[in-house]
């Protein structure tokens, strides 16, 4: 069976044996051929790889640094919480320490003013 095509004005194929022994007409091997689309084909799969790792790595990176963002402000927000909470225990502390003295909490305050005698 005759088949093949014209690839720039070379008759490229000669017969299905001829193509697969390796000849043809215009004397390119298709051993040859396929070792170099193999070696193309390894290299555009290697640099997808590459660009797709690069991508992958930008994208963690992003993600990391805003989850590092709301780590700061929960943090933050935790000891603004923490002192709260202690500020307000504290308060009850010191009422019972002065209910324990003696201290009268329903105490009118009065305030003097002193003035300027003429």
């Amino acid at each position: 069976m005759e088949w093949g095509r014209e690839l720039g004005g070379a008759w490229v194929g000669r017969s299905a044996a001829g193509l697969l022994a390796g000849a043809s007409r215009a004397g390119v091997r298709v051993g040859v051929v396929l070792r170099y689309f193999t070696f193309a084909m390894l290299l555009v799969a290697s640099l997808m790889f590459y660009v797709w790792s690069r991508v992958d790595v930008r994208a963690s990176a992003a993600e990391l640094d805003r989850v590092n963002t709301q780590l700061a402000t929960r943090q933050a927000e935790q000891e603004r919480l923490r002192l709260e909470l202690a500020t307000r225990q504290d308060l009850a502390r010191l009422g019972q320490v002065g209910a324990a003295m003696g201290l009268v909490s329903d105490v009118q305050v009065r305030t003097v003013t002193i003035g300027v005698s003429q």
